[in-house]
């Protein structure tokens, strides 16, 4: 299985799960402290993985090299999003969401490195021998 179709069934589930979770979110607040925790951290973790593989599934060409700056700035920008929340009084930062972002990170650069998108000689994406 090629990088695009790992990243087009990551975008699919992500998205699927984000959007049962967002609609269902107030069903399981309250249930119990480590279920709310969980449904916090998962819209964090999800965010990352849908902008990634978003980017992975519908652009035109991927390098590796774009790939993995794509993953650092989607990273840093979810990071500095969350420590902008702690300098305004109506949002809420939340360090687990930090976690959660960073634990995104780890798995779609180990993804990156185990799974590489194109060879670097072309600089496009890499076509499945078979």
């Amino acid at each position: 299985m090629d990088n695009r179709a790992i990243h087009l069934i990551m975008f699919t589930l992500s998205a699927i799960l984000s959007l049962a979770i967002k609609l269902n979110r107030e069903v399981y607040i309250g249930i119990n402290g480590g279920l709310d925790v969980l449904l916090g951290l998962v819209m964090s973790y999800l965010y990352i993985v849908i902008l990634v593989s978003g980017y992975v599934t519908f652009a035109h060409s991927v390098t590796n090299r774009k790939l993995s700056n794509c993953i650092i700035s989607i990273t840093c920008g979810a990071l500095l999003w969350e420590i902008h929340q702690a300098f305004i009084p109506e949002m809420y930062f939340d360090w687990k969401d930090m976690v959660a972002t960073l634990m995104a990170f780890t798995a779609l650069m180990l993804i990156q490195h185990y799974k590489p998108v194109g060879n670097s000689e072309h600089g496009s994406v890499a076509i499945g021998k078979g």
